[in-house]
């Protein structure tokens, strides 16, 4: 699930019902066991997975400042343990106690947005996890009925899933949290992206400020990008040798134009399906365009020799705000667009088989 931290930013999370602190700078205070004493402390803003503040640890103690803009994702982090704990915070006067070893047992005072972010975990997050398992369950089944029984309970968790984000986007049309489920459930159910516009329409005030709806009215913007028989517009980028390459310039072929990076845990497990393509059609006037959404460049050129990607790799390093990516409205990653030698897409998030089929049906 990344996006799902890749755009779903470490799991299922709501956010402030009101904007409203008094505090003028965002303050944590933690005390937490088994942490050693100075153990550094990290805190990373969620969406430009930019640092914020850092801290030592002292008999379990901690205190992390930084000052916010909006009521948003951060994400803590402690030197030499796995655990990261997402929080959804404003400025705020924020006190956390428990065990780093058992984050979701973590209590936390001062924050209303936290409060909702963790009532809205407990109720979503079972749901969540048992529609992705489903839907894993669906790709390495190969019985057809099994199959087909087990999409359409997938079907029917992915509608009990929109139900209740009409139900709480009814309830708070003024809060982030309301804008913040908008923006993940439309990189997860079509049914809502096709809707997008009318979706966010209905917010209001506070709801449509901050980085998600930033990043919502960007892709409204965008939507009329990426349909299928449209031409996908020309860019370009720098590539791992800081050479800028052209879509343009792979006219005359097939181009899967892939969107990717080194730390989107889908994007690596995919990479293997998109090798074998790759080998198997690019005598064929096939190639890939990978864009990436690293910021470090040596982690990216480690993934690309380590998972085989022997194609064209292109990037300007700035995550989220990759400018390809912006311009395109991807709001999560694997993403791709299949074009034909003409520009003209032919396909869309293409994976595994299905890309083969397509491939095969097009490359004779």
């Amino acid at each position: 699930m990344n996006k799902i931290v890749n755009k779903l930013v470490l799991g299922f999370a709501g956010i402030l019902l009101t904007l409203s602190v008094a505090a003028q700078s965002l303050q944590i205070n933690g005390n937490l066991k088994n942490v050693a004493d100075q153990t550094s402390v990290t805190l990373l803003d969620g969406m430009s997975n930019k640092e914020v503040a850092t801290a030592t640890v002292v008999d379990g103690k901690f205190l992390l400042k930084t000052t916010t803009e909006y009521v948003g994702v951060f994400v803590i982090s402690f030197k030499g343990i796995k655990t990261q704990i997402p929080l959804f915070v404003g400025n705020d006067m924020l006190t956390m106690e428990g065990d780093v070893l058992k984050p979701t047992e973590i209590e936390y005072n001062g924050s209303a947005s936290q409060d909702l972010y963790k009532s809205i975990m407990k109720k979503l997050d079972p749901m969540m996890s048992a529609y992705f398992g489903n839907l894993g369950a669906v790709q390495a089944e190969k019985d057809p009925t099994k199959k087909e029984a087990i999409n359409k309970q997938a079907a029917l968790q992915s509608q009990a899933i929109i139900n209740e984000y009409v139900t709480l986007s009814k309830t708070n049309n003024q809060s982030p949290v309301t804008t913040f489920f908008l923006f993940q459930f439309a990189n997860i159910f079509p049914s809502i992206k096709d809707s997008l516009t009318d979706y966010y329409a209905l917010l209001q005030g506070d709801a449509k400020k901050g980085p998600f709806a930033q990043v919502i009215e960007k892709s409204m913007q965008s939507a009329g990008i990426g349909k299928i028989g449209s031409v996908l517009p020309a860019f370009t980028q720098n590539d791992v040798n800081g050479k800028p390459v052209s879509l343009a310039s792979f006219r005359g072929k097939y181009v899967l134009v892939d969107f990717w990076a080194s730390w989107c845990g889908p994007c690596r497990a995919e990479n293997p399906n998109v090798v074998a393509a790759y080998n198997n059609f690019k005598d064929k006037k096939f190639t890939i365009l990978s864009v990436s959404l690293d910021q470090d460049k040596a982690k990216w050129l480690e993934a690309i020799k380590k998972d085989g990607l022997t194609w064209t790799h292109v990037s300007d390093l700035k995550y989220w705000n990759n400018e390809v990516a912006v311009q395109f409205g991807i709001q999560s990653i694997p993403a791709s667009f299949l074009i034909d030698p003409n520009g003209v897409i032919i396909g869309k998030d293409l994976r595994g088989e299905e890309l083969k089929a397509v491939l095969k049906a097009n490359l004779k």
